[in-house]
């Protein structure tokens, strides 16, 4: 084989490999941004005996979402928390790990994301997208449930968490805010998940598959992540992240915490909990604690007694 024969199958190596690398990096973005849609709900509130009213409503850019706003059992309630699940996930899920809350006296407002459950939309985003799907639903809530927004605490894990950060900084209305298993920035999570999980290396594959998502999105998500709307989140807030989570590693965790503009914060490690297993490992303590942070930083409105003119 003569040099320029050497050079010729270099050459072809190198287009086979680049087209290769092209292919896998386009699948992945497919990946990211079309989860597979789990069968169904598994959870539902008929399952934990809740009362609870089917709602649907419509995103700023034309998605149809579905929810389940359970109010309060035993009368009504002005205090109601907002739930976000994570990627690949839907509101049974969230609602598995979290129905006791209705049990201390709250309204529990559960929607799935676009692309998930049972929404409508065939692309999700990691957190930038969904930031719509927070707004409708927000909107929907104020709107239609008034009486039941008068104070409102919002609840994500994971993408859900980047989410409810994005929330809490949007409406400084917002009365609290819990974050569990939430990643610092869109761009790490998506190195995390396909280094530590896949085992693929960041350059070139995982630069490749970011570019192609911000080309099927027609945006960049990284704007969006939780590293630049902490700092304007103020009201009380606490942060959930187990100390085996692979996609949310502590150090990025505890970074989080520290960038949260809040002065009324607070963060619990779990021991043992891998990523969104935190409600699995925490058990009764994690139960107790979420109760007890919703009742300490999302009080019942007081009710404004009617002004009585009396002439004498």
């Amino acid at each position: 084989m003569n040099k320029a024969e050497i050079i010729n199958w270099f050459l072809f190596a190198l287009a086979l490999f680049s087209a290769l690398l092209v292919y896998l990096s386009y699948s992945k973005s497919s990946e990211i941004i079309q989860p597979a849609r789990k069968a169904g709900l598994a959870h539902t509130p008929d399952q934990y005996k809740l009362a609870h009213e089917p709602v649907e409503f419509s995103t700023a850019d034309g998605v149809r979402l579905k929810g389940w706003f359970i109010p309060a059992p035993g009368g009504e309630s002005g205090r109601t928390i907002i739930f976000c699940h994570g990627w690949g996930s839907n509101r049974g899920e969230a609602l598995r790990d979290t129905w006791f809350l209705a049990e201390q006296g709250f309204n529990l407002f559960y929607f799935d994301f676009r692309a998930s459950g049972e929404s409508k939309g065939a692309v999700a985003s990691v957190g930038y997208l969904e930031t719509r799907d927070f707004d409708a639903a927000y909107e929907f809530l104020r709107n239609n449930r008034p009486h039941a927004a008068e104070a409102v605490g919002v609840f994500g894990t994971s993408m859900g968490g980047s989410v409810a950060v994005y929330a809490a900084a949007k409406y400084p209305e917002i009365s609290c805010l819990l974050s569990e298993n939430t990643f610092l920035s869109y761009e790490r999570v998506v190195a995390n998940w396909s280094w530590r999980r896949l085992k693929t290396p960041y350059f070139p594959l995982v630069a490749m598959t970011l570019f192609f998502v911000r080309r099927k999105l027609k945006n960049d998500p990284e704007p969006y992540s939780p590293l630049y709307n902490a700092p304007r989140v103020k009201c009380p807030a606490m942060f959930i992240n187990g100390d085996h989570d692979d996609l949310v590693p502590l150090a990025d965790a505890e970074r989080l915490f520290g960038l949260c503009g809040s002065e009324s914060k607070q963060m619990w490690v779990i021991a043992g909990a891998s990523h969104a297993k935190c409600a699995e490992v925490g058990g009764e303590v994690y139960r107790n604690k979420l109760s007890a942070f919703f009742a300490g930083a999302l009080p019942e409105p007081v009710q404004e007694q009617p002004v009585i003119n009396s002439k004498k």
